[in-house]
């Protein structure tokens, strides 16, 4: 018989994405970037909550980021923060988040969720996550898959087949982020979903299915379970790994299923993303600070963390972020390219800005 459910809210990163706001300390989960100055973890605690109770929803997080989880999301047990000694990927994370769960309770049924994520309808939020923990307590390994509303290019998707009694889906196949062609064929189909990121299964069927798919992984785990005191020495030789590359992608057909799921979702993958995420003025602009002023200027964003005044004058779809040591300027199309600003301040050793 299957147990209580509990919530893991991965909430490492390196910070890449949004720079110069979010650093290697200050990933975006935990920038104020929401109306009145929330973060993106915390709105994924606070919509959880109605799901299950605060002692049954879990962080896992790197130990320079805790402080961060405690201010961002401070309902969140500091007992229920687990370390990640390094950061190697999602499949680890999740294991190590699995292996304190079933310490806890070796019946739970276990929702792993991103924490930088953003939702419109909370209450559809919550729905589709019951059914996807139901499905989840039968012995399935369950996703969510979103219901595309554009032939995007950032995300992976779900190719599903046929639904079941439970009202989930089969799915077929893993599908790699595709080209603008390909996103429109898929658009059209109307049986390719976004990938969402987020997974359900019995804690004990995810570790039987990692012993099988990823026997390196396994290894420590168990090695971890049996001295939790070595946790520190044993997971950095965790192999970094993702849980699809490692794990879903390599499952046979008929082993997971995909719950659709349609309320207002976006994986807030860069800048551009504030466009969807804050409200905007009559000619199009974001202006995510207190400090912001356009004249003549459409379709940009605005972001300070600071004190500083971001003035836009006749200029069009720029994205412009001011912290005390950085200033970012791009065209929103490129938004996706901040992550070759940080390769070259790591590779020129300029370690002070990340």
């Amino acid at each position: 018989m299957a147990g209580d459910a509990y919530v893991l809210i991965m909430a490492g990163g390196g910070g890449t994405r949004m720079w110069p706001a979010s650093r290697k300390r200050r990933p975006k989960q935990f920038l104020p970037i929401l109306d009145g100055g929330r973060t993106l973890l915390g709105a994924t605690v606070e919509r959880v909550q109605g799901l299950v109770p605060d002692e049954r929803i879990l962080v896992v997080t790197a130990a320079d980021q805790v402080d961060e989880v405690l201010r961002t999301a401070p309902s969140v047990p500091r007992e229920n923060i687990v370390i990640e000694p390094q950061a190697r990927n999602t499949a680890p994370c999740i294991g190590l988040g699995a292996l304190e769960v079933l310490r806890r309770d070796p019946a739970a049924v276990l929702a792993v969720l991103p924490s930088d994520q953003w939702v419109r309808d909370a209450v559809g939020y919550r729905a589709t996550l019951a059914r996807a923990i139901d499905v989840a307590r039968d012995g399935a390994i369950v996703t969510i898959g979103i219901v595309p509303t554009a032939p995007e290019t950032g995300f992976g998707y779900l190719e599903v087949g046929a639904e079941t009694e439970r009202g989930a889906r089969v799915v077929e196949r893993f599908v790699e982020k595709p080209d603008r062609a390909t996103a429109e064929k898929y658009l059209a189909a109307r049986r390719y979903l976004w990938n969402s990121g987020m997974f359900f299964f019995a804690c004990k069927r995810l570790l039987e299915t990692v012993r099988m798919h990823m026997p390196e992984l396994a290894s420590i785990l168990h090695a971890i379970e049996r001295e939790p005191e070595r946790t520190a020495e044993l997971y950095p030789q965790a192999p970094s790994v993702s849980i699809d590359y490692g794990v879903m992608e390599k499952l046979p057909r008929g082993d997971v299923f995909c719950v659709p799921g349609e309320f207002g979702w976006n994986d807030v993958g860069s800048w551009s993303a504030l466009g969807e995420l804050r409200p905007h003025d009559a000619d199009g602009n974001t202006i995510a600070t207190e400090n912001g002023v356009t004249v003549d200027a459409r379709g940009n964003i605005l972001y300070s963390d600071g004190k500083r005044v971001i003035a836009a004058i006749g200029v069009e779809d720029l994205v412009i972020v001011a912290t005390d040591d950085a200033i970012l300027v791009m065209p929103r199309s490129r938004a996706q390219d901040v992550r070759e600003v940080v390769k070259c301040l790591e590779t020129t050793n300029r370690k002070e800005f990340l």
